[in-house]
């Protein structure tokens, strides 16, 4: 299995990814959030950064640009899951996300609900729908 040992290695391959999917932007924030008894939750949050992690989830989902959300089957979310941890080789970085998503995927097996993948293009522009309006909430508070 292909591994990112360092810093640079992980950028490349950051920077590959991107190059790679067709329209791709950054977005302003992103998050895989849970959705039960008609309530999304995030438990956590990203703003501003950890773009690594956001194009190996856009690509799964198929997300290029702009604000949407997307239901995200658990098996989409071991994909993205497989396709980050390479990046786990590298020390330089923590990996939020990575430990993230697995506890979500642990979650839903014990607890059931519909994982949710939320990306917002602008934090000014009006919320698309109540995932992207509770990962705003989620971002500003």
């Amino acid at each position: 299995m292909e591994q990112w040992a360092t810093k640079e290695e992980v950028i490349a391959a950051r920077e590959r990814m991107e190059s790679s999917h067709p329209g791709w932007e950054r977005p302003a924030a992103f998050a895989v959030g849970v959705v039960r008894d008609g309530e999304t939750t995030f438990g956590l949050t990203n703003a501003g950064g950890n773009y690594f992690p956001a194009i190996v989830l856009a690509r799964v989902v198929g997300h290029a640009s702009g604000t949407a959300t997307y239901p995200l089957s658990r098996a989409q979310l071991e994909t993205a899951v497989a396709e980050l941890s390479p990046a786990e080789a590298c020390t330089e970085f923590r990996h939020p996300n990575l430990v993230h998503w697995r506890a979500l995927l642990r979650e839903t097996a014990d607890q059931g609900g519909q994982l949710v993948a939320v990306f917002v293009a602008d934090l000014d522009d009006p919320p698309v729908d109540e995932h992207d309006r509770a990962l705003r909430d989620a971002v500003s508070n």
